[in-house]
Protein backbone atom coordinates (compact mmCIF):
# COMPACT_ATOMS: atom_id res chain seq x y z
CA UNK A 1 0.00 0.00 0.00
CA UNK A 2 3.01 2.33 0.57
CA UNK A 3 4.45 2.15 -2.75
CA UNK A 4 1.17 2.61 -4.14
CA UNK A 5 0.68 5.86 -2.61
CA UNK A 6 4.20 6.56 -3.25
CA UNK A 7 3.91 5.99 -6.70
CA UNK A 8 1.13 7.97 -7.34
CA UNK A 9 2.18 10.99 -5.59
CA UNK A 10 5.70 10.61 -8.19
CA UNK A 11 3.33 10.16 -10.66
CA UNK A 12 1.04 13.38 -10.00
CA UNK A 13 4.37 15.67 -9.24
CA UNK A 14 5.49 15.15 -12.60
CA UNK A 15 2.52 16.10 -14.26
CA UNK A 16 2.06 19.09 -12.55
CA UNK A 17 5.70 19.39 -13.63
CA UNK A 18 4.94 18.94 -16.84
CA UNK A 19 2.32 20.77 -17.20
CA UNK A 20 3.88 24.32 -16.27
CA UNK A 21 6.61 23.61 -18.17
CA UNK A 22 4.57 23.42 -21.21
CA UNK A 23 2.48 26.65 -20.45
CA UNK A 24 5.42 28.28 -20.02
CA UNK A 25 6.67 27.57 -23.09
CA UNK A 26 3.01 28.69 -24.42
CA UNK A 27 3.24 31.97 -23.02
CA UNK A 28 6.42 33.09 -24.64
CA UNK A 29 6.16 31.62 -28.08
CA UNK A 30 2.41 33.71 -27.54
CA UNK A 31 4.56 36.87 -26.39
CA UNK A 32 7.12 36.36 -29.48
CA UNK A 33 4.14 36.02 -32.19
CA UNK A 34 2.52 39.45 -30.64
CA UNK A 35 4.89 41.23 -31.21
CA UNK A 36 5.33 43.27 -34.02
CA UNK A 37 7.58 45.88 -35.28
CA UNK A 38 7.67 48.56 -38.02
CA UNK A 39 10.65 50.14 -39.53
CA UNK A 40 11.26 53.05 -42.39
CA UNK A 41 12.35 51.06 -45.86
CA UNK A 42 14.80 54.14 -46.25
CA UNK A 43 16.41 53.69 -42.33
CA UNK A 44 15.71 57.73 -42.32
CA UNK A 45 15.65 56.91 -38.10
CA UNK A 46 17.13 53.86 -36.15
CA UNK A 47 13.90 53.93 -34.53
CA UNK A 48 11.33 51.04 -34.21
CA UNK A 49 7.85 51.08 -33.94
CA UNK A 50 5.12 49.08 -32.52
CA UNK A 51 2.53 49.72 -34.98
CA UNK A 52 2.38 50.58 -38.77
CA UNK A 53 2.21 54.07 -39.80
CA UNK A 54 4.23 57.04 -41.79
CA UNK A 55 8.11 57.79 -40.96
CA UNK A 56 8.20 60.54 -39.24
CA UNK A 57 11.15 62.24 -41.57
CA UNK A 58 10.01 60.77 -45.10
CA UNK A 59 6.66 59.99 -44.31
CA UNK A 60 7.13 56.63 -46.32
CA UNK A 61 4.94 54.03 -44.85
CA UNK A 62 6.65 52.23 -41.93
CA UNK A 63 7.64 48.43 -43.40
CA UNK A 64 7.08 45.32 -40.98
CA UNK A 65 10.21 43.94 -39.90
CA UNK A 66 11.04 40.35 -38.94
CA UNK A 67 11.07 39.42 -34.85
CA UNK A 68 14.89 37.77 -35.38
Amino acid sequence: MKKLSLLAIIALALTLIASCSSKKAETQNEQNQAIEQYQCPMKCTEEVFDKAGKCPVCEMDLEKISNS
